[in-house]
């Protein structure tokens, strides 16, 4: 009985894995370059190099090697070209795949993390309005906002920084400039945080948003799970019980947010400076949902909101500081043009240097994945239903055919291209990706980083103090390595221009 038993053990397995083998030699996905020798057979190499921190970086170094669409895994491929690739798999109906789940808050899943197309579209009607270019654009709410925030807040704080001689961590300045930004257009001036008045305020939940998205935290939580789940029948804590923390402040903090606006919004007080035609405008486009569900439903989308806000805007100013503070006639010569023009915000060098920064820095690496519906092309090569399919602003910004000395901030490049290749260009720049499902938030973001770079290179040189490491972590979020950037700020009179 055991030996017939054995037999039909071995005969199982032995056809299971004939079948598995058969698979892997007809499938479409042979004929595109493997990445490493083991992509066809096994995701072991893709979760070494993610689990390591390194896996943009050996991606690029894969894609000069081999092409624009090379193999990651037995299902799974990376693309590095817009044509035929981005446009085709972004652009399309491809549903994002199912590591956006690890992405629910309050029980609902945000924006950022629907899965599929039309529920997406429905959901992004409710905030549309309020991120649209013509309402960033046009709004005189958000006008002073921006002045408030900028010229009554961050300017009188970093003039008592330069009278008092201290240097100024900008890594955590842009964050809470940024936060300030967002929670104050969502919630209103009389809601929204004050963090670059009050910075004592800020450091808790800066820490908390960070360590939630940790790089071994976000890699166990989407690429692990069984494992983790495993090892804690065990009594063994894969993810440090900070993690959960983290989370439990975050969302604390947003929904004490949402419902003291809401209470505002019930009680009519809508006379503060700051908008709260926002709140009131997401509010009403929630009528069909059920009462007792609105504000947690809101709550979720606002945790993605605002924590995407804040880090990604806060990660490229920093960078764009950065970059100034090491290019000092680049930073003269903004100054320059900036005390030129009646409108500061339409400078073309601002916009060459924030689009160069956003190319060489992008705040989010990825992974982005998304999965084919059906069977389709990618560039040539036929992709069979299910293949899951990934590409990163990482390595579409670095495409040395687009952008020579691709690994160097150059501004320049966008002040000698014409229009045409503008056009190319900014179509590599991927940071706020492409397609219906592309960041809604970007035009709020774009326009508070140039407010923010206006105010204070219109008044101040900043110079680099010690010896910062600011390599990018490889992550969802990617953040500087140093986690800090210390900047000395000086005054410029016009009479030193």
């Amino acid at each position: 009985m055991i030996v017939i038993i054995a037999s039909i053990a071995l005969t199982a397995l032995f056809l299971w894995i004939t079948s598995k083998i058969v698979a892997v030699l007809s499938s479409p996905l042979n004929a595109i370059p493997n990445a490493h020798i083991t992509a066809p057979f096994s995701r072991l190499w893709l979760l070494w190099i993610r689990a390591r921190g390194v896996e943009f970086s050996t991606h690029l170094a894969a894609h000069r090697r081999l092409g624009p669409v090379i193999r990651i895994g037995p299902r799974e491929i990376s693309i590095d070209c817009i044509k035929d690739g981005v446009r085709t798999v972004y652009g399309g109906n491809w549903d994002k795949s199912s590591l956006y789940d690890n992405f629910t808050q309050f029980g609902f899943s945000p924006l950022f993390a629907i899965r599929q197309a039309k529920p997406h579209s429905e959901r992004k009607r409710v905030f549309t309005h309020i991120y649209l270019k013509s309402t960033i654009m046009n709004s005189p709410e958000l006008a002073v906002l921006l002045t408030t925030i900028g010229q009554d807040r961050l300017l009188p704080r970093l003039q008592r920084a330069t009278k008092e001689g201290k240097d100024v961590d900008v890594y955590s300045l842009t964050r809470e400039y940024s936060m300030d930004v967002v929670t104050t257009y969502v919630y209103g001036m009389k809601n929204g945080t004050n963090w670059v008045e009050y910075p004592n305020q800020a450091s808790h939940y800066l820490s908390a948003f960070q360590h939630a998205v940790e790089p071994w935290a976000f890699f166990a939580s989407t690429e692990i799970q069984r494992l983790v789940s495993i090892f804690g029948w065990f009594g063994i804590n894969l993810l440090s019980p900070s993690v959960n923390r983290a989370f439990d402040t975050i969302h604390s903090f947003v929904l004490d947010l949402t419902v003291r606006t809401i209470g505002t919004l019930e009680n009519n007080h809508s006379s503060e400076n700051g908008s709260m035609n926002t709140f009131r405008d997401v509010w009403q486009r929630l009528e069909n949902v059920p009462e007792e569900q609105k504000t947690h439903l809101l709550a979720s989308d606002m945790v993605d909101q605002i924590h995407a806000g804040h880090e990604a805007t806060g990660i490229v100013l920093t960078y764009l500081m950065w970059e100034l503070s090491r290019n000092t006639e680049v930073q003269d010569r903004l100054r320059n043009e900036l005390r030129s023009l009646s409108e500061p915000r339409s400078s073309e060098l601002l916009d060459a240097v924030l689009m160069e920064t956003i190319r060489l820095y992008p705040a989010g690496f990825g992974p982005f994945p998304r999965v084919a519906p059906d069977n389709a092309k990618v560039k040539g090569f036929d992709i069979p239903k299910g293949t899951i399919a990934t590409a990163s602003p990482y390595t579409l910004g670095r495409n040395t055919k687009i952008f020579p000395r691709a690994e160097s901030w150059i501004p320049e490049r966008w002040l000698d291209a014409d229009d045409a290749e503008k056009r190319q260009m900014r179509q590599w720049v991927w940071m706020f990706m492409s397609g219906a499902r592309n960041c809604i938030g970007e035009h709020l973001a774009v326009l508070a980083m140039k407010a923010f770079v206006v105010d204070i290179y219109s008044n101040y040189r900043t110079i680099i103090t010690g010896n910062p490491n600011m390599s990018q972590l490889e992550t969802f979020f990617s953040i500087p390595a140093n986690g800090s950037l210390n900047l000395k700020f000086e005054v410029v009179s016009k009479r030193q221009i």
